[in-house]
């Protein structure tokens, strides 16, 4: 396969490529060191606030780390939307998807044959503004109302609300008449008083197919440190006892309503002293619950720089490559969307270890499935003992940024370079094979198609090693002009020193011939046979000189012919009737005059003399008793005259070479002489006059060969 000089050299320019793959090596190379650093970092600063929260026991116990119940414990959500009180559940959104279901586990007393369609609920706790909100989903088969006739609020479906605080408990209950806007009633401590309404808290009661739907509305300041609800359930209108009860926590049985927690205010205000940039801080209890959080997992915004020139061209060539980065880079979330409604619980690899005693190091993906976060823990102690683990979670975008700005600038450098460099490669190669391939042409022009050199030829004014070879080319030419004249002068001379010695050889030979026929009346046959056999020489002889003198002076005397026009379908006719038919009378020809006229321009002289050579060529060649045809056709342009004979073939590779001058293929030997210069003199001839010769082997079946000649239509 040839490849050109330019596309080796643009082979070679492809090793700047190199330089995007070293890039990517040092980019691998730095983004594992920051890898490391910010591991290290991250460990730090864990244990930097752990440190500062360390041996806080009034901070804990004001804020319940000890003593927590999973079971009965209440967590305030921070609730992301405002709520309304219609029983609808869509300002709920996001935190209802972390509501709690209550079911068979927190019944408040054994029964047999419960079914979740009998009695469940979903629920969920939040704050906002000034007010804990409460939201539940209830299953209910069958919905008691309580009866306007009876005083009673405990014979019908109703929710208890146990409130907790320094003075004791209290306890509310909400029994309403019917769906609607409701308010509970403050339960007595004494059997004999009546329950008091309190106005304070708010709801609604919604029915919906297989249950309801209850919001409570309680203001924050008539809460205390703990809260419990439950939910009963009266099936039978007539007999209106409580058949299935099920709350947060069993307050009959003693128990205590759970502990009402939150984030922790003061221990927020801690982390935010010790915030880090585009970091999160997290403290989680024993129950893996989130009792304090600050920071965020956002990146930075983007803040305009004034930027040089250069950074200005990398930017806009950047945005130009912008595809081509996709293939090598991965891009970072710039908007992470933290989950509006943050876990209450913490559950990721890791955090078992931290509130065990152990500094761990984790990395998990965020919910789009792409961001990487990596999180550092380490436990937090209170008189040698683990009550929580401090969790600081940072995201390796910043990281994957560094390393993609990276990655792009070194591929754009590279691209600039590439196409810079290559470029100046491939100048470089279209410059350096421009001046081969000028070479080249000088050199392939440099011989005629007649075996001349031209004589005009550049100067080489370059002085690299391709000058020094178009030197050394004219040189050789220089020298191979001098073989060519001192051949051409050769034969001129050579004609011309014969024709001398050889006249006098032909007039000893007449002298002789006459000398022995005046010496002797009957000269001996065999002398008289010997000098016929010289004579014939002599003539061969002659003819070969004829031959040569005619080649060799044929171009100096077609330049002073004169053309005219005339019709060469009449001409061969008259060629072939005067000349061609009666120098070979033991020959069929077969010609056709064309009808239409065959009008050309050139000297008819030369032709017939070019039309000669190829008719005796076909003569000596054809098989007897077999026509040499003459053919004379219109095509396109151009007149076309073949000459077609029966006999042997022209090898192939000798057809491209058996118009040049001493060239011949006769297999055969005859008398007369052959130098092949016949078919040298036809292609001058034709070449002259704006033709051209060819020959071709019969592809009719026949056996033998086919010359044409063709020349251009005169113009009218």
């Amino acid at each position: 396969m040839r490849i050109s000089l330019r596309s080796k050299l643009a082979l070679l320019s492809l090793l700047l490529l190199l330089f995007p793959l070293l890039g990517m090596r040092l980019n691998s190379t730095l983004k594992r060191s920051l890898m490391i650093s910010q591991k290290d970092t991250l460990n730090f600063t864990a244990q930097a606030v752990a440190a500062a929260l360390t041996n806080r026991s009034d901070l804990f116990d004001r804020e319940q780390f000890r003593s927590l119940n999973q079971s009965r414990d209440l967590y305030l959500f921070q609730l992301s939307n405002t709520i309304r009180l219609d029983g609808n559940v869509d300002d709920w959104q996001p935190e209802l998807e972390q509501a709690k279901t209550f079911g068979q586990e927190h019944l408040l007393s054994p029964q047999e044959g419960y079914l979740p369609q009998t009695l469940s609920f979903r629920h969920l706790t939040g704050k906002q503004d000034k007010y804990l909100y409460a939201f539940f989903d209830v299953q209910d088969d069958q919905v008691i109302y309580r009866s306007r006739s009876s005083l009673r609020l405990d014979r019908s479906d109703h929710l208890q609300l146990v409130i907790e605080d320094e003075q004791g408990q209290r306890r509310y209950l909400i029994s309403p008449y019917e769906p609607g806007w409701i308010s509970p009633f403050l339960m007595p401590s004494n059997p004999i008083k009546f329950p008091v309404s309190e106005p304070r808290i708010q709801g609604v009661w919604k029915q919906k197919s297989g249950g309801y739907v209850l919001e409570l509305r309680i203001p924050l300041d008539l809460l205390g440190s703990k809260l419990a609800f439950i939910v009963a359930d009266v099936d039978d209108e007539q007999e209106r006892s409580v058949r299935t009860m099920i709350g947060t926590a069993n307050i009959s049985a003693n128990q205590e309503p759970g502990w009402l927690l939150g984030t922790s205010k003061p221990i927020e205000d801690i982390l935010r002293s010790l915030d880090r940039p585009y970091a999160r801080i997290r403290v989680v209890d024993q129950n893996q619950r989130v009792r304090a959080q600050v920071g965020s997992l956002r990146n930075p915004e983007n803040l305009s720089e004034e930027a040089d020139r250069f950074t200005e061209i990398m930017r806009q060539a950047g945005e130009l490559l912008r595809p081509l980065y996709r293939f090598f880079t991965i891009a970072p979330d710039v908007k992470i969307q933290e989950q509006a409604s943050q876990p209450t619980e913490l559950d990721m690899q890791g955090i078992r270890e931290g509130l065990e005693g152990r500094h761990t190091l984790t990395k998990y993906l965020m919910e789009d499935g792409q961001t990487e976060v990596m999180a550092a823990i380490a436990p937090l102690h209170e008189n040698g003992k683990v009550i929580a683990a401090v969790v600081v979670e940072q995201t390796t975008n910043s990281i994957l940024a560094l390393g993609n700005q990276m990655i792009e600038e070194t591929i754009t450098l590279s691209v600039l370079a590439f196409l810079f460099g290559g470029g100046v490669f491939f100048f470089f190669a279209y410059r350096l094979s421009g001046r081969i391939r000028k070479l080249r042409d000088q050199a392939a022009t440099a011989i005629t198609s007649d075996g001349h050199l031209r004589s005009s030829r550049p100067a080489r004014r370059s002085h690299d090693e391709i000058g020094d070879l178009g030197r050394t080319l004219d040189s050789m030419l220089e020298q191979l002009q001098q073989q060519i004249e001192h051949r051409e002068k050769m034969a001129d001379n050579l004609e011309h020193e014969m024709r001398t010695p050889l006249a006098g050889v032909a007039a000893s030979l007449k002298n002789l011939k006459q000398e022995q026929r005046r010496q002797q009346e009957n000269p001996p046959k065999q002398i008289m046979e010997y000098i016929r056999w010289a004579e014939r020489d002599v003539q061969r002889l002659e003819g070969l000189l004829t031959s040569i003198r005619e080649a060799a002076s044929l171009k100096n005397a077609l330049v002073l012919d004169s053309k005219e026009q005339f019709d060469l379908g009449r001409a061969v006719s008259m060629w072939l009737e005067h000349g061609w038919q009666l120098a070979f009378s033991e020959v069929k020809f077969l010609y056709q005059q064309p009808e239409q006229e065959a009008a050309v321009e050139g000297d008819p002289v030369r032709l017939h003399q070019a039309l000669d050579k190829l008719v005796e060529n076909a003569v000596s060649f054809h098989l007897p008793e077999t026509p040499v045809e003459l053919l004379l056709e219109e095509q396109g342009e151009f007149i076309v005259m073949q000459v077609v004979n029966q006999g042997p073939t022209i090898d192939p590779a000798v057809q491209q070479q058996i118009f040049n001058s001493m060239t011949t293929n006769r297999p055969v030997k005859d008398d007369r002489p052959h130098m092949g210069l016949g078919l040298y003199i036809v292609r001058t001839i034709l070449e002259h006059h704006g033709g051209k010769a060819s020959v071709r082997n019969l592809d009719d079946g026949r056996s033998g060969v086919v010359f044409a000649i063709s020349l251009p239509k005169a113009k009218p």
